[in-house]
């Protein structure tokens, strides 16, 4: 008796794998988390020449959903959501000398940027292969995507200057300037390449063709990867930023003269690019059917 039962149990487990339903049917309905092990993007000119190459690291770029209408079409839309954060320290400690003066002047320049960036791409699914378990497929996507950003900066200099007879330790005079400034939608970029603040908040909007595949361990639970060739145009947002600052200059026998002011200022340049672009975007996605 226990002889049958057992040949009943493993017959019974054996029917249930038999019958398991790996690849989704119409009407299912499935959502997924994407866990990115690494991209890698190539950029194109006109000329088909590559202009960039980049890798980034380990990244949860989205939130994908779909639904079948059959078992071949599967329409999709995929949610990305990013908070960045970096912060610049930049030091420097310059001096020149000629017969009649010496001048030493140091700055230390820090920056603390916030970027949060929203994307949002609706798009369609051609699935084929009679596999059990792994579905290829081929499509196409919209994409739509905003990144807004912030940031503190302060920068502090002093400027200071010896005449024809020093020794070293003694000066004429110097100036120490003080700024600190909060922007929204735009960086500053004080003294290496740039003097004041640039817009750096792009809204991108694309087209992509895709080609990928996945491949079900057990139900809902598959991995796959996606291959991506698409153009992207973006445009940059309005950018704004006030600046405060404190001048004080120190002459040698008088007492230090101390100038200070603020201003405001708002970006509004037309600023456009576009790119021609391959990617590749292996990602493990851990989903569930319904």
């Amino acid at each position: 008796m226990k002889k049958v039962l057992v040949f009943i149990l493993i017959m019974s487990g054996l029917a249930s794998v038999a019958q398991a339903q790996y690849k989704p049917e119409k009407g299912n309905f499935t959502t997924e988390l994407q866990f990115s092990l690494f991209n890698i993007n190539a950029k194109f000119d006109d000329y088909g020449d590559v202009t960039d190459f980049s890798t980034g690291p380990f990244t949860m770029p989205g939130l994908r959903f779909r639904y079948f209408t059959s078992e071949k079409w599967a329409i999709r839309a995929t949610l990305g959501f990013n908070v960045d954060h970096d912060k610049v320290v930049q030091k420097s400690d310059d001096s020149w000398e000629s017969y009649y003066w010496k001048e030493v002047m140091t700055r230390e320049y820090t920056a603390k940027n916030r970027y949060t960036t929203f994307s949002i791409a609706p798009g369609l699914e051609y699935h084929f292969g009679n596999w059990e378990r792994m579905s290829l497929y081929a499509g196409g996507e919209l994409f739509f995507g905003i990144t807004t950003s912030k940031s503190t900066v302060e920068m502090e200099q002093t400027k200071t200057f010896f005449d024809s007879d020093y020794d070293g330790s003694d000066w004429s005079h110097k100036i120490k300037t003080e700024a600190s400034a909060e922007t929204k939608n735009c960086r500053s970029c004080y003294g290496w390449g740039c003097d004041g603040f640039v817009q750096d908040a792009p809204m991108s909007f694309g087209l992509n063709a895709l080609f990928g595949m996945d491949f079900y361990i057990y139900k809902g639970l598959y991995m796959g990867a996606e291959f991506g060739l698409g153009y992207t145009y973006q445009t940059y947002l309005k950018g704004s930023y006030k600046e405060d600052y404190k001048i004080t200059t120190m002459i040698k026998g008088t007492d230090p003269d101390i100038i200070k002011d603020s201003y405001e200022e708002t970006l509004d340049d037309k600023i456009t690019s576009g790119n021609f672009s391959v990617r590749y975007n292996p990602m493990i996605r851990l989903g569930w059917r319904f």
